[in-house]
């Protein structure tokens, strides 16, 4: 299921752009329901985690989620208006916020937290193996069929999801495991959502996204500038490769986490996140000195790197570090949320810097962001270790 809907989950992804210039959208309209989308997902990302906390019906809620995403891209396709494409993918970015604590509720409630680490490395590797295929398959169908043929894909892996979604039993999911709740203890919502943990985790986020988000934007624009073709062959190229990294790290992360199969915060944990920042700040580094064609090489593989990590680490440190409070996910969107501040805040340091004062200012301020959250997770780790386990008391 990780591997067909690792495609579902963003819709068209970066084929909307074109998609919608084709229909003689403007620049200005593109970006307006860029950031109204993004602005629907961080508004409602924590009461959609709250939400998956709450509900028996995880699987009917992924379902559903899937056929929106599904339905409403489809619907985009026969109708490309802008208000209409507004609210599609309004409906798109809603769903995909739901699907990333749905997906890590479901797992946990299947597996239980022993063997969490375990099952969410593989997700991880089978969500990225998805995406370098279907991004393959969409290169290859839009060059031979055009970008009607992403509709076609997207709608294609969107049922095989629906179909491995069905092959998971309802009984074998355990919903007080799920929610990270042991007992009949009880503890307030704002009292997880405010605890340090979770604080720090957010930090930590909104500090990799700042610095994360906007460096391959950067890279493409820069290229282009430099005559170098940044689409096409040489765009799924670059995909491929951060793709393939993060299948690799993903299977390093989960021998490693089995190896340390502990249900608390230790150092392998602090060790890997910490990893994430020196990747990103060396991954910053590289673009800023290097313009050629083996330093975009060495930048998507270090994008592999932090970003394969992060994907795999964030939701088992939450699962940790808020067992026993009955709010996993409700914490994990409030992390995410945090990442997504910084994602949307990305855009705009690395643009006005690169504009005022060129590429190399630009990535070496990204690098910078990472910097900042290194300290800040370098001085949080005495307080996560007081902090562990602090609901099951």
């Amino acid at each position: 299921m990780n591997f067909f809907v690792a495609d579902v989950r963003d819709g068209l992804g970066p084929y909307l752009g074109v998609f919608l210039q084709q229909h003689d959208f403007m620049e200005s309209q593109i970006g307006l329901i860029s950031t109204i989308t993004s602005l629907c997902a961080l508004i409602f990302g924590i009461p959609l985690g709250i939400l998956i906390d709450k509900t028996p019906h995880k699987k009917s809620l992924i379902g559903l989620c899937i056929c929106a995403i599904v339905l409403a891209t489809l619907a985009n396709y026969f109708y490309p208006h802008f208000s209409f494409t507004l609210l599609a993918q309004m409906s798109v970015a809603l769903c995909a916020v739901c699907l990333a604590p749905a997906f890590a509720a479901l797992t946990l409630g299947i597996v239980g937290l022993a063997d969490y680490s375990r099952q969410v490395s593989l997700n991880e590797a089978y969500k990225h193996a998805g995406t370098a295929f279907s991004a393959l398959l969409s290169f290859g169908f839009a060059l031979w069929y055009g970008i009607g043929s992403i509709f076609v894909i997207t709608a294609a892996m969107g049922i095989f999801s629906l179909i491995f979604l069905s092959f998971i039993r309802k009984e074998s999911i355990n919903h007080k495991v799920a929610r990270g709740q042991e007992g009949d203890t009880r503890i307030g919502l704002w009292e997880a959502l405010s605890d340090k943990s979770v604080l720090i985790l957010g930090g930590a986020m909104f500090c990799f996204h700042l610095s994360n988000a906007y460096m391959l934007p950067l890279l493409s624009q820069r290229a282009h500038t430099l005559g170098i073709d940044s689409s096409g062959a040489y765009a799924a190229a670059t995909i491929l490769i951060a793709q393939s990294t993060m299948i690799v790290i993903s299977l390093v992360c989960m021998k490693l986490l089995s190896a340390n199969n502990a249900p608390h915060f230790s150092k392998v944990y602090f060790v890997l996140m910490g990893s994430c920042f020196v990747a990103l700040i060396v991954r910053g580094g590289i673009a800023a000195h290097f313009e050629n064609l083996a330093g975009m090489i060495a930048t998507q593989i270090l994008d592999g790197v932090g970003a394969g990590i992060t994907g795999v680490i964030l939701p088992i440190l939450v699962a940790i570090m808020l067992r026993g409070s009955g709010h996993i996910n409700a914490a994990l969107a409030s992390v995410m949320t945090f990442g997504g501040i910084g994602a949307a805040l990305s855009g705009s340091l690395g643009g006005f810097i690169a504009q005022y004062f060129g590429y190399f200012y630009a990535y070496i301020a990204l690098a910078c962001a990472a910097g900042v959250g290194l300290v800040l997770w370098i001085a949080s780790f005495g307080m996560l270790k007081a902090q562990n386990n602090k609901f099951t008391h």
